[in-house]
């Protein structure tokens, strides 16, 4: 009999730490173990302890295989830091992202001498571990002290359920619509409001110097500071097992200039709505 409860009470055990790993507080531990490690070891330890074998980072402007290109890097002194600011989920509780402040220190004596805004897209992976897919932040943000954190889930599970496919349509529409101020007759800001969530109660837009944009007037001032044209090029996406949540990046050329974006969308009941956009420029 000993022996019979000591098997139940293991298997009990490791069913509860596997399904301990999925949700929105999962999500956050991550998050917060990743920017920790960061901390007490080093940025390139941190990245190729906590990336997905399929994760991406951006080298020069281009997706590269993020295992492989920190594998490469030498490991340089600085200390990165972050936190997170908002949270959102899938449905199936395995897959969401997170967005806050980050800071560089040249070391732990130094005063910050960078800062920005990062965005990270999780998954939990086939080991029960939440790893992170893409990466992608902006820079030169005001000072934020800000340590409140605003989580996105949904209660029920039975919600829309989509494609990868179906994904990729609303985003190319959303380019259509938003290279040019004007673009297909319709106003850009006119487009980006149409588009919003309205689940999560705001679409974080990240730039570059400021902070992320969720109130209407600064987001009336972003649209008339945004570039006249951007050229879009999409070179890769992914999607919860839900069918719920999902992220598309790629390239943008603005002024000549090559650099990268990331959108992430959710589902809703009149189609895939923008949560968050990370544009550089």
């Amino acid at each position: 009999m000993m022996k019979l409860f000591s098997i139940s009470f293991l298997l009990f055990v490791c069913l509860v730490k596997t399904s301990a790993q999925k949700g929105i507080d999962g999500l956050i531990n991550a998050e917060k173990n990743f920017a920790a490690y960061s901390v007490s070891n080093s940025t390139k330890e941190a990245f190729l302890k906590f990336l997905d074998s399929a994760g991406i980072v951006f080298d020069n402007g281009k997706p590269v295989n993020g295992i492989e290109t920190w594998n490469k890097r030498e490991k340089r002194p600085g200390v990165l830091n972050w936190h997170p600011q908002y949270a959102d989920i899938s449905s199936s509780g395995d897959f969401g992202y997170t967005s806050g402040p980050w800071t560089f220190r040249s070391s732990s004596n130094d005063t910050i001498s960078a800062r920005g805004q990062y965005t990270t897209v999780w998954n939990i992976n086939k080991n029960g571990e939440w790893k992170f897919l893409v990466d992608l932040g902006v820079s030169n943000t005001p000072v934020n002290t800000d340590t409140s954190l605003w989580k996105v889930y949904l209660s029920d599970p039975t919600v829309y359920k989509s494609s990868e496919q179906l994904l990729l349509k609303a985003e190319k529409k959303f380019i259509q619509k938003t290279k040019n101020p004007t673009a297909n007759g319709w106003f850009r800001k006119d487009w980006y409001k149409k588009n919003f969530s309205r689940v999560t109660g705001f679409t974080l837009l990240n730039r570059n110097n400021r902070f992320p944009v969720v109130d209407q007037d600064p987001f009336l001032t972003v649209m008339k500071q945004m570039p006249n044209t951007i050229n879009y090029k999409m070179l890769g996406s992914g999607i919860a097992s839900s069918g719920d949540l999902g992220y598309v990046y790629g390239t943008t050329e603005i002024n000549g200039k090559t650099d990268n974006y990331l959108r992430i969308w959710r589902l809703e009941s009149d189609g895939w709505k923008l949560v968050l956009e990370v544009l550089r420029y």
